[in-house]
Order: structure tokens, then sequence, then C-alpha cells
């Protein structure tokens, strides 16, 4: 049967076109389609994309906290000892952002305490080059520890015991599970007590299956590193914990609570009781050398 279209007055007559013709112009609609389903697929799915990759942010350190020593103050941090000679803190960004985040921490934060804070440590590792106790085997036995229980850090944590009580402090702070464990102080208690109180935490993260070597390594395992560098004691606390051992050990002994309100080099001799050192003259030099850097923060 013939079909019959109506005709539309003043209409263009439609050119037939011919089979290649038909195939490019498929071909281009295919093509525009495409590029659209593209164009809407990027739309759609990019906002969530960026979602999963936030900005990344920066250190609590640096959430509006300001920095309590600055690269200017510890250039300035250089004078001449009457014992030690020339003393300069030299210092990497990464060392010096861990003294910042331990000042804060563990509330070392007025210019009386980091001046104390900081001249202990002068003394103690000759302004950082010296985060391990030096001596011989025979020298540590005579002082009633060993090679791998010296004093380490940037206060000299020192013994067997005081390993213990620290990884114990560490364990109960940062291992979550563990945080109910018993942390027992030196100060107070008998080395039996510490002991037992580090090997009731041991056991009891064993009991977990959590992963605290990082900070049983604090207590020295009686072993020579390996060939990896697998360090423990001494050794370990300078490497990884130089900082935080020093401000755990001035927090825990109560170091700040001491002070008088009036600062001074009486507060100096208070810390150099309970820090444990000699050479009290050089901690008071040191001291007199850093609070005017520190008495006006920048």
């Amino acid at each position: 049967m013939e079909e019959v279209f109506p005709s539309v007055e003043g209409a263009l007559p439609v050119p037939e076109l011919s089979k290649k013709q038909i195939l490019i112009l498929g071909s281009l609609v295919t093509a525009c389609l495409a590029l659209s389903a593209a164009l809407l697929a990027v739309l759609v799915f990019r906002a969530p994309e960026e979602e999963k990759k936030p900005e990344k942010e920066e250190p609590v350190l640096y959430q509006g906290m300001p920095l309590l020593v600055t690269r200017n103050q510890v250039e300035q941090m250089s004078y001449t000892d009457s014992v030690m000679g020339e003393i300069t803190w030299k210092i990497s960004d990464e060392q010096l952002n861990d003294l910042n985040w331990v000042l804060l921490e563990y509330d070392i934060s007025t210019p009386e305490e980091i001046s104390q804070f900081l001249a202990q440590a002068t003394v103690e590792t000759r302004a950082g080059r010296s985060l391990t106790e030096s001596g011989d085997e025979e020298y540590f036995r005579r002082c009633g520890y060993t090679t791998g229980t010296r004093g380490a850090g940037y206060l000299h944590l020192t013994f067997d015991y005081g390993q213990m009580a620290f990884a114990t402090w560490m364990m109960k702070k940062y291992v979550p599970g563990l945080e109910e464990i018993a942390y027992v102080n030196p100060k107070g208690h008998t080395r039996e007590e510490v002991q037992s109180a580090y090997y009731r935490a041991i056991q009891t993260a064993a009991n977990l299956g959590l992963d605290v070597s990082k900070y049983s390594r604090i207590v020295y395992n009686g072993q020579d590193p390996d060939e990896s560098g697998y360090l423990t004691g001494a050794d370990y606390i300078a490497e990884r914990f130089a900082w935080e051992s020093a401000a755990y050990y001035w927090h825990v002994t109560g170091i700040s609570e001491t002070f008088s309100d009036t600062p001074g080099s009486g507060n100096t001799d208070l810390a150099s009781a309970l820090v444990g050192g000699g050479n009290w003259q050089s901690r008071r030099e040191a001291y007199a050398a850093f609070y005017p850097v520190f008495s006006i923060f920048p």
C-alpha cells in the first residue's frame, strides 16, 4: 500500500543521504554521546573523589599553638661557660619540633621553666652533643649501672628501673588498650616495685595481642644490636626519645613544682638537685644565659 504523508507548504526538500554519509553521521552522533557521558561522569564523581582525599592536616603543634622555642632563640643560646668553654646549640628542625612538642605536652611552658629545663639539658649533654653518658663499662659499674642502662637523652635518664618506669609510662600513654595499666614512679618506690609494674604491663600487652616493641626497646635487653641496628636501652632512648625522656623525667619528678615564684639561680639549684648531676655552677651560668632569651616570647 502506498504511504501518503501530508505535505508542508514551503518545506525544503530533504536530500537523500548516501550509505557512506549515514555511517559518518552515525559515528559523529556516537562520539558526541560518548563525550557527553564522560563529562557527566566527571561532574557526578568528581566531588566524592575530592572528599576522599582531604587536604593534609598540619601537625597538632602548629594548630594555633605558639612555638615555645624558635630557631632564632636557639641561635641566641650561645655563651662562654667558665668550665666547659664555648657553648653553642646546634639542633635539627626535627629535634626542634620534638622539643616544642614535649614542652607543650608536658607543660614546661613558662620562660623560667624553659630556661631551667634547657640549662640542665645543656650541661648534661654539652648542648646536645652527648645524648648518652660518656665512660667505659668499669666506670658505669662503679656507678651502679651498665653501658646499656647508662644515662641517655637530654637529661640522661639512667638505670634499668628508670628505663622500665619510662617504658611503662609510654605504653600507658600511647598504646590504646593499655590506658589502665599501673605506672610506678621510681621516686618513692623500690626497684622491685618498678620492675613488677613493667612486667605486668608487658604481660597485659601480650594477653591483648598488642605490639609494644616500640616502647619495650626502651629497656636494655642485654644483647648487642644486630646488623640492622636494632637498638635497645640507652642507645635507643638517645635515638628515638631524647627529648621526651627528659620532659617525662622533669614532669614525674615535679621539678617545676619546686620552683619559687621568683625566677633565678635558686630554682636552678633545686632543679640540679633533682636532676642529680654535678657542676652546679655551669648549670647556673647556662640558666643566666638563657633566661634573657626566653623572658620575652617572640
